[in-house]
């Protein structure tokens, strides 16, 4: 059993079912109408289908790279596919779910905190398998039904951490005769092995994060436009 089916089976557990039924994804051909807009996904509960950022239901950030014939590598900019607000949506929705059921010795409505790990992880784990399954079809590449869990995660990139207590240092005296004072360098990403280290890093549901995905099995359709998308034109060479 993989990690991955052990987490569905844990968060099954604890939530209702109907909070975790996924999207069948095996039998979707690219270009279905399936794909939802971001504010289609805040007005409607999320049911398990990935949030596109573009007007035409296409994801940003993906490049697909292929390794054999019916395997690839699918890396993933989560702040160009804007995987924070999808994140985000499904830990609302699953612990609204929670939120619904009588844990023993809480008050109604109050999830056991250290059920919240869970639901984290679950979060976490589904929006990134979403968002490869989303970006393989829309690069014209169908998954094959084992797709989801026989992809493995890593490369995890988070948002640093915030430091408490710092403060902006204060520019020294004829440092800048017009005033204006030189910007530091944002803090960089934190890079993890796995999403288990993220999430031990502090990635909370809400928050973008980057990955790279490999043995992400699908069928290349033969009969696409190539030019419809950028991330194909290596896959075309092949």
């Amino acid at each position: 059993m993989t990690k991955y089916s052990s987490l569905l089976l844990l968060a099954s557990a604890i939530l209702p079912v109907t909070g975790f039924q996924l999207s069948p994804r095996s039998s979707v051909v690219v270009g279905s109408s399936h794909r939802h807009s971001s504010s289609q996904l805040f007005a409607e509960e999320w049911k398990g289908d990935v949030v596109s950022n573009t007007d035409d239901g296409r994801i940003k950030g993906c490049v697909i790279t292929s390794v054999g014939e019916t395997e690839f590598t699918v890396q993933i900019d989560g702040v160009e596919a804007d995987l924070g607000k999808f994140g985000a949506a499904i830990y609302r929705k699953i612990t609204s779910d929670a939120k619904q059921q009588q844990f023993q010795g809480f008050r109604p409505g109050t999830i056991p905190p250290h059920l919240l790990p869970t639901y984290k992880a679950f979060a976490m784990d589904e929006c990134a398998r979403e968002a490869i399954l989303e970006a393989m079809q829309q690069n014209d590449i169908r998954p094959f039904d084992a797709a989801r869990s026989e992809m493995e995660i890593g490369q995890v990139s988070i948002p640093p951490r915030k430091t408490k207590g710092t403060k902006k240092k204060k520019a020294k005296k004829g440092a800048a005769a017009d005033g204006e004072v030189a910007e530091e360098a944002p803090p960089a990403w934190v890079t993890f092995d796995t999403m288990k280290d993220a999430l031990k890093g502090g990635w909370e549901p809400g928050e973008s994060f980057s990955f790279v995905a490999t043995k992400c099995k699908g069928q290349k359709l033969k009969d696409v436009n190539t030019a419809a998308s950028p991330s194909l034109a290596s896959l075309a060479d092949e």
